[in-house]
């Protein structure tokens, strides 16, 4: 089986760490955006299995960026 990829697309650190640390704990190959532009070149160049994203992010919000991806 293959390790699954995904991305999280969060502009709190301290959000990204602790999401960061229970995915790694259940064997998930984390990428990280703390922008709704990079996550979305992340998305398109990774093909991520799953998206767990902030809708309230810098610049682009979150379903704006979900609309895009």
């Amino acid at each position: 089986m293959s390790v699954k990829k995904i991305l999280v697309i969060e502009d709190n650190e301290l959000n990204l760490k602790l999401v960061r640390t229970l995915l790694e704990l259940g064997n998930f190959l984390v990428l990280e955006a703390a922008n709704a532009e990079n996550g979305i070149l992340i998305a398109q160049k990774e093909l991520p299995d799953l998206i767990l994203m902030d809708i309230q992010l810098p610049g682009l919000d979150g379903l704006s960026a979900a609309k895009t991806i």
